[in-house]
């Protein structure tokens, strides 16, 4: 961890900020379930869980947290994506009431009756905790825009980043945020950002898994994985063990599933040519050729509850396949040569009949790829015996609840290799595996396992965006750049900065 960073723990600051309004970023994005009825239920608290001890210390502390999160991935205001189901959970956990600050979509913003700081100070001196309503309903948010920024900054103190899921993601709450208020660090984000560590050193075989429904996300973080080097990160650059390995791939295996299977389906289908099928068996052929125009169920199907690809989807995958898989179905050597590893078997639904090992040329119009198959859950088991760093993020079926078997195969597999450094991350990841742990009656050894699920899989290969901006903010309130309204909080980090070094 940047030392820089290390001096802003907000723990640390706890007495500088009694009374004051803290933004804290959180990630609340959890698994939903529907109850009879139609009402929606916290399917996982484990997020609210890992985030809320943290949040009751700036309680206890006298700080007047305003939680501010995410939920699923709203395209402006929907109220289908409101917070109303994290209230009991969230309540439960602080062990207080919590109210929803409102967003009014008439005006674009947050209910100015509920978002000012006499109506905050007001819920907190009654003893309930204010909670913003989906921060990503502001159109602001995920551009990361001052819009937004300037108005939370008009009515919180300082900003908390306490939110290790969307660390890799630049937002208006996490990042612009910070040209106007200092950011400190809450211990779950410092928590994450140290464990991590762990898996920014070099250990091969190195591998990561990536399923999950996220695709052009994934496919995006899956090139800055494999451009990773061994001495990308500052903890390793001069590490005189790394001398002579300068220009190393840092990892030596990526391995997909979930939804990227479709995208990397349709990636080969699509860059297939004639001279790809030399030497193949004639009907093997045959049926590649036919393949070319095949519509598969959940690829096209959006309107009917399947899942739509677009083009940058299927460009991102060729791109990857050409750098680093290269046909893989027609070799019988799948890690000869490769790096990334599609699987060479499938678990389809064709209508009412399920085909549990069906290959890229068996497959037909109508299909609908539900898990690998398998062959390749064989192939990924003994890739993950024999690694010595596992990264694991995403289911790999396309259904969390009725196509589990690849995953719990994986979890088994990776539970079974003891000598790795391993993370899991991610909600559907860490719920799937704490499904699985409840119906098996064991506890599996998956190492650490983190609350983000994309931002993890960034850490294989950078520092985060977040991590970044609260290093730059560090650097402003030290140099005085925040202005006198902070010089009490700024003097604070110099001490402790100072303390610091003596220690070392």
């Amino acid at each position: 961890m940047d030392g820089i960073l290390a001096y802003l723990r907000a723990f640390d600051y706890l007495g500088e900020l009694e009374g004051k309004i803290a933004l804290v970023k959180s990630d609340f994005n959890v698994p939903l379930i529907n109850e009879a009825g139609g009402a929606l239920r916290v399917a996982d608290p484990f997020r609210i869980l890992q985030a809320a001890p943290f949040i009751r210390e700036l309680i206890n502390a006298g700080v007047v947290p305003l939680l501010v999160t995410h939920l699923g991935r709203p395209r402006g205001y929907d109220p289908a994506f409101t917070l109303d189901p994290l209230l009991g959970p969230l309540s439960k956990a602080l062990d207080k009431r919590v109210e929803i600050i409102r967003f009014a979509p008439d005006s674009g913003t947050f209910a100015p009756k509920q978002f000012n700081t006499d109506y905050l100070n007001g819920l907190f001196k009654d003893g309930i905790i204010p909670l913003l309503d989906n921060i990503r309903f502001h159109p602001d948010e995920t551009k990361n825009r001052e819009g937004l920024s300037n108005i939370l900054a008009g009515v919180v103190d300082v900003s908390i980043q306490n939110s290790f899921g969307t660390a890799h993601r630049k937002e208006a709450s996490s990042n612009r945020i910070h040209e106007y208020l200092p950011g400190l660090a809450g211990s779950l984000l410092v928590d994450e950002i140290e464990a991590h560590m762990k898996i920014k050193r070099p250990g091969s075989p190195y591998i990561v898994i990536v399923g999950g429904d996220k695709v052009e996300d994934s496919l995006q973080l899956m090139r800055a994985i494999f451009r990773a080097e061994k001495t990308t990160h500052w903890s390793n650059m001069f590490n005189p063990e790394l001398n002579l390995q300068i220009g190393e791939r840092l990892v030596d295996y990526v391995l997909v599933g979930g939804h990227l299977m479709y995208a990397f389906v349709y990636a080969q289908l699509t860059m297939l040519k004639e001279e790809n099928l030399k030497g193949l068996p004639g009907e093997i052929k045959k049926d590649l050729r036919g393949l070319r125009e095949v519509r598969l169920k959940g690829f096209e199907t959006a309107k009917e509850g399947g899942y739509l690809y677009n083009a940058e989807e299927i460009n991102l995958a060729q791109g990857l396949l050409r750098l680093y898989n290269e046909f893989q179905f027609r070799d019988p050597e799948p890690l000869k040569g490769r790096r990334l590893l599609l699987p060479i078997d499938y678990i389809v639904k064709r209508g009412d009949t399920i085909l549990r090992s069906a290959l890229l040329h068996e497959l037909m119009d109508d299909d609908e790829i539900v898990d690998i198959g398998d062959k390749t859950r064989d192939l990924y088991a003994g890739v993950i015996g024999k690694a010595k760093t596992i990264v694991w993020n995403g289911p790999l079926g396309v259904d969390d609840e009725k196509f589990v078997e690849g995953t719990r195969r994986l979890i088994e597999a990776i539970d079974a290799n003891r000598e790795a450094v391993k993370e899991i991350g991610g909600g559907s990841t860490n719920f799937m595996t704490s499904a699985y742990e409840t119906e098996s009656g064991r506890r599996f050894n998956m190492g650490f396992r983190s609350t983000g699920g994309g931002s993890t899989l960034l850490e294989t290969a950078y520092d985060s965006p977040v991590t970044i901006s609260l290093i730059m903010s560090a650097r402003k309130l030290l140099e005085g750049g925040y202005g006198t309204d902070y010089e009490t909080l700024r003097k604070a980090a110099i001490r402790k900065h100072l303390v610091r070094g003596e220690r070392h």
